[in-house]
């Protein structure tokens, strides 16, 4: 699975998890974007990440 099928996936488990992010996606291959219910964004390094690694880098950028 590439970053972008990961991505998505992943974005509907934050979503589901109600932490109130309205989405996360993939900017460029080492960039994804947190963008909260309150429209503010975050964005987050995950150059050269496997999926765990991008899942430990999006969630110190959520909390």
């Amino acid at each position: 699975m590439g970053k972008s099928d990961f991505i998505k996936v992943f974005e509907l488990t934050l979503v589901c998890a109600n932490l109130d992010v309205d989405s996360l996606s993939l900017i460029d291959d080492n960039t994804a974007q947190i963008t909260f219910k309150g429209g503010g964004t975050r964005r987050v390094n995950i150059e050269a990440d496997s999926h765990s690694a991008i899942i430990l880098d999006v969630m110190k950028h959520v909390f």
